[in-house]
């Protein structure tokens, strides 16, 4: 279920972000209220569910099983403040920059995991190709979207 969470948040991300720039030139506040709504409200929440309530399928996906899950919970409940204040600053009309300030953090956030799985993926004896391909990548990529397509957002209002 982890994997099919992990998915479902990297197509939500995916379509947020091509939105983003669909609507950049004419409209950018609304390409930046989806851009605040999908990549950090939607997924932040899908990751709080994954990282929490399936918890151990999470943990073995990701290679780091355990018998006391409280790291990942504390994961979980970060993803979840940041959806939340993703959904809330969009649906609360807080402004632009508290979108963008919602965004800036999630990416930092995004940002600092990606290298902790590629520093696992380089210091690790077994190299896990999943862990670079399915955890590392992606994540910094993900988050380097997000941060540049804010920019030019901002640019433009």
């Amino acid at each position: 279920m982890a994997g099919i969470l992990g998915m479902t948040g990297m197509v939500v991300g995916s379509i947020g972000i091509f939105f983003g720039f669909y609507f950049l030139a004419n409209k950018p506040l609304t390409s930046l209220e989806i851009l605040t709504i999908t990549t950090v409200g939607i997924v932040g929440v899908l990751a709080y569910i994954r990282h929490f309530i399936f918890h151990k399928s999470d943990a073995k996906r990701l290679g780091w099983e355990t018998d006391r899950p409280d790291w990942i919970f504390e994961v979980g409940f970060a993803n979840l403040a940041f959806g939340f204040m993703g959904i809330f600053s969009v649906v609360a009309q807080w402004g632009k920059f508290a979108m963008a300030l919602t965004i800036f953090g999630y990416a930092l956030y995004l940002f600092q995991a990606g290298c902790l799985h590629g520093y696992r993926y380089f210091t690790d004896e077994k190299k896990s190709p999943a862990r670079l391909w399915r955890a590392t990548i992606p994540t910094l990529l993900y988050a380097g979207m997000m941060v540049f397509l804010t920019v030019l957002i901002l640019q433009r209002l």
